[in-house]
């Protein structure tokens, strides 16, 4: 399905729903041990990062890959767009591939996402 936003992008949306899930016991053989956080949101080797009371990575699997939503920058000026009479946008962009990022877009609670490519 391509979607047009507000600003003139075109987006291709590649997913359904995906369910963001939990990991609380990470370890450092996990591949995304870059994107695990405290209970504070500080990852290894930041200022603050304090282990002690458990770590965490929320992740989604999609095109038999493992995404961890922290990769995923945030975005300021979000695409957005109206369907079924409702807005929806684009929470974030892939930070690992500059030149062919995928795009989620989460939903209202933040327990599922949706993925997309810009056409």
């Amino acid at each position: 399905m391509i979607i047009k936003t507000k600003d003139n992008r075109e987006l291709k949306r590649v997913s359904r729903w995906i369910q963001i899930r939990h990991n609380y016991r990470p370890n450092k053989r996990n591949s995304l041990w870059y994107y695990v956080q405290d209970e504070n949101g500080y990852r290894e080797g930041r200022k603050g990062y304090n282990p002690e009371n458990g770590l965490y990575l929320d992740y989604f699997v999609w095109n038999g890959r493992t995404w961890a939503i922290e990769q995923f920058y945030r975005m300021d000026v979000p695409m957005m767009w109206e369907e079924d009479g409702k807005l929806h946008w684009v929470a974030g962009y892939d930070s690992e591939n500059y030149y062919n990022p995928i795009l989620i877009e989460m939903d209202e609670y933040g327990e599922y996402v949706r993925v997309y490519e810009e056409v």
